[in-house]
């Protein structure tokens, strides 16, 4: 019997060694696992006000100081109360407490025996406390929400208990509680008891809160969607009511207090359904900033969308900006167009009506109606049905820099009512005769095809190859009528009226004008003559890679695209801007962006060095760039397709049109020394513009030319820059000759020594 006494005692000896070394092996490597799963968190509960929230930064227009400019977080949404501000309220505080974790103040981050009563009611039948009270403790609570940790694996409650432990041990109750309650989320983006204070109730003194406000507040947390005051008032007044129970039950109201709290009605502040739909709406520069933030982090740090959207809205961020606040908003009031300075142009457009009930319809703005209240429908062959509403023309306006600095930039006209609503200066459109000076003019006079004065037929290109004009042009044999000239002949019925000019009224039958002239005019027929000199290939090549117009593509190498800017693949408001650079900023290309670097809050460490790629690229000569500024000069001048929309001042200005086929878009661009700017007009789903009321693109026109006087006003006069190999002359009109001292018809113009006329023989 002592043998066998003795074996056994021996036998639990070992098996209870064997079990303290395999609690031990367990012991470490569970420590070596919460150590290395942990050692990313950044929980400095002293940075996490400054953190949370992502800020755009802007130089004042005036002092040049960096400035919080914007933010990814409504003002009214997220808003940081200090614990003293908090505790103004004999309630706020215990409305959560209460309920969330009534031991909070004598745990030490963890109640074990919360946890396991709550692993027993999930895991068993057995039901040891009700609903009332969770497992996790406020640490918990607010370990989830700074690191996201709420993976569904087996260890994700052991990473988080050991983290409270530890968070616990660091901060006080009031460093942690004042931080668990500026960080849970509410409804929509609202975050912290002072923005839902604002949100749901109008206050923002935080001692103003009556009980019951407080317990509502309270009770939103535990799920923002089911306990949404707005949209399900009567959940969310009965998890409000618990709220209220506990905190009477718990000593933190009287029999009184509790009684007249528990019989309020809910009574919100006037607002939409929630705070998606709240005023502090961001502008279309922090929405262009955004959405090519997110791109960047996807297509240079291999993040995902996900990974990108959370970091910008939740990750502390500072994105340095080139928006400059002055110039933004005075861009942002004339397209406001309060006084009705652009007209509307109200149409009725076709929309499928799909699945769309009547319901979902009256949300929508401008659903058409018949007279007897029915709705305006139409069905087609196939038996869809359509209904109709009542759009409007749109506007986008581009201002920036010669550094390539976007200054000011808006995408729509009217009020903007939605956070990340259509940009239409981020568009791709057809760009129309704003793109002759681009591709064809510039490299022909950068080439040494044309100069300032060159004559030109002003005929279309098919009916002088099909009615061989090549005497008219002896210096172009071999480049002008050879390429395309069989073609031509094999399609005489396509080619012979192509191109023919917007104002057909300023033909003359088989007149010649000068370079400066049809510029001036925005002459279709010599700009494709021109474009046919430069060839497609050299222009496609330097539009898409030289100058920055990436939505260009295969289908768009040909004369009309390149030249008279009816392009598949078009051009942004942004890029035709940035192209246009280079007429004001001695031919240098600069590549156009919103922001120089983007860094973390707290550590300073930079996110993206946005600077690496803005490129500078010397696209034409200074000598081509200086002729092409005093050839766009013209346009603004007596005769031009914008006269009489030169800024008024001593500023130099310079500015180009642009109508596409069957007056679709109108496109604009204006340029003085200090910004160049670029326009259009049109509808979102294309429609003849004079069809709707808008013979021409005067309205924008004026827009720009009042913004200038306004932007400008103070600033030191200055002039375009200057080429010294550019030599003004004079020439003859009649034959874009150097004029002689007899020349009755003459004017100034500007020339290369190595691309000068000839003495006009006319009048030596």
């Amino acid at each position: 019997m002592r043998r066998f006494f003795g074996g056994l005692f021996r036998f639990i000896a070992v098996c209870f060694c064997l079990g303290v070394m395999v609690a031990s092996v367990v012991a470490v490597a569970l420590s070596l696992y919460l150590v290395e799963a942990t050692a990313d968190d950044n929980l400095d509960l002293t940075e996490v006000k400054l953190a949370q929230t992502t800020w755009i930064m802007a130089q004042d227009h005036d002092t040049g100081e960096w400035v919080e400019y914007e933010d990814f977080y409504r003002t009214n949404n997220r808003e940081w109360a200090e614990l003293s501000e908090i505790e103004s309220s004999p309630y706020l505080k215990w409305a959560f407490i209460c309920t969330e974790d009534k031991d909070f103040y004598e745990h030490h981050g963890v109640s074990f025996k919360r946890t396991i009563a709550a692993a027993i009611n999930e895991y068993t039948p057995i039901k040891l406390f009700g609903s009332r009270q969770g497992a996790s403790t406020l640490e918990q609570q607010l370990i989830k929400n700074l690191t996201g940790d709420d993976e569904q694996d087996a260890m994700r409650k052991i990473r988080e208990i050991f983290r409270a432990w530890g968070l616990d041990n660091r901060y006080n109750k009031d460093t942690i509680l004042e931080t668990y309650l500026n960080t849970i989320s509410l409804t929509g983006n609202t975050a912290g008891v002072k923005a839902g204070a604002i949100q749901y109730f109008g206050k923002d003194d935080l001692s103003q809160l009556t009980a019951a406000e407080c317990a509502s507040i309270a009770a939103i947390t535990k799920s923002p969607n089911t306990y949404n005051p707005y949209k399900n008032p009567e959940e969310h007044l009965q998890r409000r009511n618990v709220m209220l129970e506990n905190m009477y039950e718990q000593g933190h109201l009287t029999e009184e207090e509790y009684n007249e709290a528990v019989n309020s009605p809910l009574v919100l502040a006037e607002t939409d359904t929630d705070s998606s739909t709240s005023t502090g709406v961001r502008s279309y520069f922090s929405d262009a900033v955004y959405t090519t933030l997110k791109q960047q982090l996807v297509d240079e740090l291999g993040w995902t969308e996900a990974e990108a959207e959370n970091e910008i809205f939740n990750g502390g961020l500072r994105i340095y900006a080139t928006v400059d606040p002055y110039l933004q908003e005075e861009m942002e009031k004339m397209l406001l167009n309060e006084d009705e300075s652009i007209p509307w142009m109200e149409r009725e457009e076709q929309f499928e009506l799909g699945d769309k009930t009547l319901e979902d319809l009256a949300e929508e703005e401008g659903v058409v109606y018949n007279e007897d209240g029915s709705l305006k429908t139409t069905t087609d062959s196939s038996g869809k049905t359509y209904y109709y509403k009542t759009v409007h023309s749109q506007v986008a306006m581009v201002t920036m820099n010669y550094e390539g600095e976007i200054k000011a930039l808006v995408g729509g006209l009217g009020e903007k009512t939605t956070d990340l609503s259509l940009n239409r200066a981020t568009v791709a459109r057809q760009t129309g005769s704003t793109m002759k000076p681009i591709a064809a003019y510039s490299l022909g006079i950068d080439m040494g095809w044309i100069n300032y004065s060159t004559n030109f037929v002003d005929i279309g290109i098919g009916k002088m190859l099909l009615e061989n004009y090549e005497s008219s042009y002896p210096q172009y044999k071999g480049k002008m009528f050879e390429n395309d000239a069989p073609e031509v002949l094999a399609n005489p019925g396509i080619w012979r009226d192509w191109p023919q000019n917007y104002v057909t009224s300023t033909g003359h039958g088989e007149r010649t004008v000068n370079v400066n002239y049809a510029i001036a005019q925005s002459l279709n027929t010599v700009a494709v003559q021109v474009g046919q000199l430069v060839g497609v290939e050299s222009m496609y090549n330097f539009a898409k890679d030289t100058v920055g117009m990436s939505h260009l593509n295969e289908n768009d190498m040909d004369l009309a695209p390149l030249v008279l800017g009816s392009q598949n693949g078009g051009a942004t408001p942004i890029e035709l801007a940035a192209a246009y650079q280079m007429f004001g900023n001695g031919g240098e290309y600069v590549t156009p962006h919103l922001y120089t670097r983007v860094e973390y809050a707290t550590t300073g460490e930079v996110l993206i060095d946005n600077e690496v790629n803005v490129v500078h690229t010397q696209a034409i000569k200074e000598s081509t760039a200086m002729i092409m500024n005093r050839l766009l000069q013209g346009v603004l001048g007596s005769s031009g397709t914008a006269s009489g929309m030169k800024p008024s001042g001593e500023m130099e200005a310079a500015a180009k049109t642009g109508t596409t086929s069957d007056n679709k878009d109108y496109t604009f661009v204006g340029m003085t020394p200090y910004y160049v700017t670029s326009m259009w007009w049109g509808y979102d789903k294309p429609y003849d513009m004079s069809k709707a009321g808008a013979k021409n693109a005067k309205a924008i026109q004026k827009v720009w030319k009042a913004y200038m006087e306004t932007v400008q006003e103070g600033l030191e006069v200055k002039q375009f820059p200057v080429s010294e190999d550019v030599k003004t002359a004079a020439f003859c009109v009649d034959s874009g000759e150097l004029a002689g001292a007899n020349c009755p018809n003459r004017q100034t113009g500007y020339y290369t020594e190595d691309n000068m006329p000839g003495i006009c023989p006319m009048h030596p």
